[in-house]
C-alpha cells in the first residue's frame, strides 16, 4: 500500500510542462503580403536567433527603399508560456514600444501599449506559414483591425536587414 501512495504523490507533484515556444517557428525567411489600415502592402521578413539564441529578431523589409513598413521586433520567452517583445519601426522612438504576451494553442499574442492605443499582435500557425493580425484597441474602446498579414516560406535574399 505505501508504494501506491508514493506513486500518487509523485504524479501530483510533477510540474506541468509549459507549451513549447512558438518563436522557433518564425526562424527563416518569409514572403509577407497583407494590408495596413486597408492599404495593401508586401515585404520580406526574416526571423533569426540573437544573443545565444535567447531572442528572436523578426525583421520586415518593405518592397521599396522608402517603405514605411520596415520593422524590427525582438521577442523572447519570459517564463512558462509567457513572452516579451520590443517593437521598432521607421517612425523612430515614438514608434517603439515594449510588449508582453503569451503562448496559445495555435500560436501566440503580444500586446504593445502606445499612448493612442494598445496594439494586440496575434500570430497563428497556418500550414507552413503564419497569419498575423494586429488589432488596435484605443483606451478602453472596442478593438478594430489595424493590419493583417500572411507569412509564407521564402528564399532569403542575399542582402537583407532593416538595421
Amino acid at each position: 500500500m505505501p508504494a501506491i501512495i508514493l506513486f500518487a504523490v509523485a504524479i501530483t507533484a510533477a510540474p506541468l510542462m509549459p507549451p513549447p515556444s512558438p518563436l522557433a517557428g518564425l526562424e527563416g525567411c518569409w514572403q509577407v503580403r497583407g494590408e495596413v489600415e486597408g492599404k495593401p502592402m508586401s515585404a520580406t521578413a526574416r526571423g533569426s536567433r540573437k544573443l545565444g539564441g535567447r531572442y528572436l529578431l523578426l525583421e520586415l523589409q518593405g518592397s521599396n527603399n522608402n517603405d514605411s513598413h520596415d520593422t524590427a521586433i525582438i521577442m523572447a520567452d519570459a517564463g512558462p508560456g509567457q513572452l516579451t517583445g520590443w517593437w521598432m519601426d521607421r517612425f523612430g522612438g515614438p514608434g517603439s514600444a515594449a510588449g508582453t504576451g503569451s503562448v496559445e494553442a495555435d500560436g501566440f499574442s503580444i500586446s504593445y501599449a502606445y499612448p493612442s492605443a494598445r496594439f494586440v499582435n496575434r500570430f497563428r500557425r497556418v500550414g507552413l506559414g503564419w497569419d498575423w493580425r494586429i488589432d488596435a484597441r484605443p483606451g478602453g474602446g472596442k478593438a478594430s483591425l489595424f493590419a493583417r498579414y500572411t507569412l509564407r516560406p521564402a528564399r532569403c535574399p542575399a542582402r537583407f536587414g532593416v538595421f
